[in-house]
């Protein structure tokens, strides 16, 4: 990794190949670019189906624990951006994760992150496919997976500039047709456009319909909640896998961060209000988008199948930001010697081709679930997906901890941006994730998809513990070693 990280420094060039002619990253990636690339990577299926789920588990409360949740993110996603931008180098925080915590660590969570990312594009490719039966209801809906599974793997061979504007495009749509919810439902309550009757007060919101309280399964019930909000922000570490591919970087990624958060803010907390509030919250779908249903009571004509569409848009876009994150990853491990070393190889136009097609390969498994098991696929993926995504944010947090005083010692030039309230913004956060993953193991529709995430993270870590020996002479370097 040394010889690359010197090769992607902060300056703005776009090179094409390293020293021996060998292909490298280049850097294509402005600000725009990166901030939808972002937005594209948080805002999927969590929000779009899976906050249905949490809806049902915290009934109104929904939104206080929203609003729990993009605090977590801002402070993540700050985090992982002091890295980034003080480092843009391949792998982002697992380059990090090596040189404070250590190769164990790097492994173990290296390949968690790769295996959640599989999750969550299989978890998003279910959701494209539920959302596609609002049309096409006799079609099976692993067809609808393995079709759309191939349309995002070809997306991915585009070069990066190419791909960030397919993906900035997808992005930009499902965020303007959020902004435009969150507009159609305020006029809806204001009483200027009518479908339903609202009365004198929201719907969703009448002390009948919400049964006198603001937690109707109690603590435990937004608990259960928790997780479900949590992983409808995940996705934040396309910003550090693309550091490397950035312009700029210490200038772009923080401002980058700054737009996603408040652009987030607006459309997930709009959202979290007015998808209870126009409906009562016992009657929101789990199978189907809470968005829809929301709409289905405002009498805009064609409302409800455009609001489809978008968000069919909005999930390939999250799985099509997941594979390009999932793949960089791969090719980092392999660079890292923890994974096949032809999976390292670039080809002329920059792009690891075959990592992308070791990462696609395991979307055959969602479309096998979806096969076997079409109405619980969807349910097990998504918590699964939220467990072990969340344990990521728990090993940035970790690197975080430590790598502040690492820059301080070693590269106190670059330590420019930074989170503030560090290390107790950092803590908080830590305590966030503890919290959302503890209230999964207590939902019984929960578990399965948490002892998932578990097994994975057991598994990860026993193939450390039982071969280190053999994976540590390949391992580049000591933690505190200089790239």
């Amino acid at each position: 990794m040394a010889t690359l990280s010197r090769q992607t420094g902060t300056g703005a060039r776009s090179d094409t190949a390293a020293p021996g002619g060998r292909a490298r990253f280049k850097r294509n990636l402005t600000a725009p670019g990166l901030t939808l690339l972002t937005i594209g990577g948080v805002m999927g299926s969590g929000l779009f189906l899976a906050s249905g789920m949490a809806i049902r588990d915290a009934g109104p409360a929904i939104v206080g624990v929203f609003a729990l949740g993009l605090l977590a993110m801002y402070l993540e996603i700050s985090a992982l951006a002091e890295m980034s931008a003080a480092d843009p180098v391949p792998g982002s925080f697992l380059v990090y994760c090596r040189r404070v915590l250590g190769p164990g660590f790097t492994f173990v969570t290296g390949w968690i992150y790769w295996f959640s990312s599989v999750l969550t594009m299989s978890s998003e490719v279910t959701a494209a496919a539920l959302f596609t039966r609002f049309w096409f209801p006799a079609i099976p809906i692993w067809i609808w997976s393995l079709a759309y599974s191939a349309l995002i793997i070809a997306l991915n061979f585009f070069g990066v500039r190419g791909f960030a504007t397919i993906e900035g495009v997808m992005a930009a749509v499902k965020a303007v047709a959020v902004l435009a919810f969150v507009a159609v439902g305020l006029l809806f309550l204001a009483g200027v456009l009518h479908g339903m009757p609202a009365g004198p007060v929201a719907p969703g919101w009448d002390p009948a319909a919400t049964a006198g309280t603001w937690l109707p399964h109690g603590i435990l019930g937004a608990g259960a909640a928790l997780l479900l909000v949590l992983f409808a922000y995940a996705g934040t570490g396309v910003v550090g896998m693309a550091a490397a591919e950035t312009r700029r970087p210490q200038q772009t990624i923080p401002r980058s961060v700054a737009i996603t958060v408040v652009a987030v803010a607006i459309m997930y907390l709009g959202s979290a209000y007015l998808l209870t509030a126009m409906q009562p919250w016992a009657t929101v779908p789990e199978t189907s988008s809470p968005f829809v249903s929301a709409l289905a009571a405002v009498a805009l004509p064609g409302a409800t199948t455009l609001m489809n569409l978008v968000l069919l848009f909005a999930v390939l876009s999250t799985m099509n930001a997941a594979l390009y994150a999932n793949v960089r990853v791969l090719y980092t491990l392999a660079e890292e010697r923890q994974a096949p070393s032809w999976l390292s190889r670039l080809n002329a136009r920059g792009i690891p081709a075959r990592a992308t097609w070791a990462s696609a390969s395991l979307l055959l498994g969602a479309i096998a679930l979806a096969y076997v098991l079409p109405h619980q696929a969807y349910s097990y993926l998504v918590t699964a997906t939220g467990f072990q995504a969340m344990f990521i944010w728990l090993m940035v947090l970790a690197t975080h901890l430590y790598y502040r005083p690492y820059l301080r010692r070693q590269r106190p030039e670059r330590l420019g941006f930074r989170l503030w309230g560090y290390p107790f913004t950092t803590l908080f956060v830590i305590a966030v994730v503890l919290a959302g993953l503890a209230g999964s193991l207590g939902v019984r529709s929960e578990r399965v998809g948490a002892e998932v995430g578990f097994g994975g993270i057991a598994a990860a870590a026993l193939v450390w513990i039982t071969a280190r020996r053999a994976l540590l002479p390949h391992a580049k370097g000591a933690p505190q070693a200089e790239e």
